[in-house]
């Protein structure tokens, strides 16, 4: 007789890095996808107006997964997973935390949740110290990374193009990468520096465009905004950055590493799992070094270094294969 399959919730407001594991959810679950709502404190009039009406939508929706499932996986673990934590009851409660969360952990009732997955070593080990109630309960899963669609373009040849692609935010370090781009480019003179990514804070996206003009390289830089085709942005990209105060992953710089591009990143902390010294910079005497080396080389020798590079860390986001790992860690818990 087949055995039934446990029912699981999805709850999850950011669909970017959990969407990619729906199907083996699917394969292994009865599965029910909710969207909730992000609820973080008005800022704006607008929002103080449509707050009372977020937070009652996720209050509902929230209470809707936990009657109609065994197992609640909260995706960001966030104010969702302390409403969950409240009521969760019998059901086994799962959550997974990214980056933001860390520096300001919700109100949960810890105790009652099952397991916590982070998505690198670094996080979990300061997860520990943050929840000590909590060991034996944090498990490390990284980041999928679909290597088969992120794929090189043939025949790649230099193109004098460097990206940063994420959210245009304080904490991305745009304006940092313009000044550093400025210096390199007395070097190099036809690089390029595409910035692409949604504008989520108007305010510092208008200073990044006033210290380009005041470093006079409007006609360098590239605001590119949102991206429809972000694969071939990556495969028309020489090398791909990252100037970050902190990241999870960063999961653009190993698209690109996957696409064919060279990722460069500042030493963010957890940032030595991922990628070696080589491709580590903390200033910008550095962070020119690098660029400079990597331009020195013919078009053959860069392919042969990224490849080689891509055949040794991207193989962290593929084997195991994260979506089955999670997906097993789920079940595991439940059945404990």
């Amino acid at each position: 007789m087949k055995q039934q399959k446990s029912r699981l919730a999805i709850l999850v407001s950011t669909e970017t890095f959990i969407k990619p594991f729906k199907k083996q959810f699917s394969e292994d679950f009865k599965l029910s996808w909710w969207k909730i709502p992000y609820t973080p404190p008005p800022k704006r009039l607008m929002d103080y107006l449509v707050f009372p009406y977020k937070l009652m939508i996720k209050k509902i929706k929230t209470l809707m997964s936990l009657i109609r499932s065994e197992i609640v996986f909260v995706e960001f673990a966030n104010e969702t997973l302390a409403l969950a934590s409240k009521w969760k009851g019998k059901k086994t409660l799962v959550t997974r935390l990214h980056r933001y969360e860390l520096f300001q952990l919700p109100k949960a009732k810890w105790d009652v949740v099952d397991a916590i997955i982070v998505v690198n070593q670094r996080m979990k080990e300061r997860l520990e110290e943050k929840l000590p109630e909590m060991e034996g309960k944090i498990h490390c899963v990284p980041n999928y990374l679909d290597v088969d669609y992120w794929t090189p373009k043939e025949n790649r040849t230099k193109t004098n193009q460097i990206a940063i692609v994420g959210s245009i935010e304080p904490r991305k370090g745009h304006d940092k990468a313009i000044v550093a781009f400025s210096k390199i480019v007395k070097k190099y003179p036809d690089l390029r520096l595409n910035i692409i990514g949604i504008n989520n804070d108007k305010e510092f996206s208008n200073t990044l465009v006033r210290l380009a003009e005041d470093l006079k390289l409007r006609n360098k830089i590239r605001f590119l905004g949102f991206s429809n085709d972000i694969k071939r942005d990556f495969q028309d990209t020489d090398i791909i950055l990252s100037f970050s105060e902190h990241e999870s992953t960063h999961l653009t710089l190993f698209e690109g590493l996957s696409c064919g591009a060279w990722p460069l990143s500042t030493t963010w902390d957890g940032v030595k799992e991922f990628l070696p010294n080589e491709n580590l910079f903390s200033d910008d005497n550095e962070f020119i070094k690098k660029v400079k080396k990597f331009y020195s080389l013919t078009d053959e020798e860069r392919i042969e270094k990224i490849n080689k590079l891509a055949k040794e860390r991207l193989v962290k986001f593929t084997k195991p294969d994260p979506r089955k790992e999670i997906s097993e860690l789920i079940l595991k818990t439940h059945k404990k």
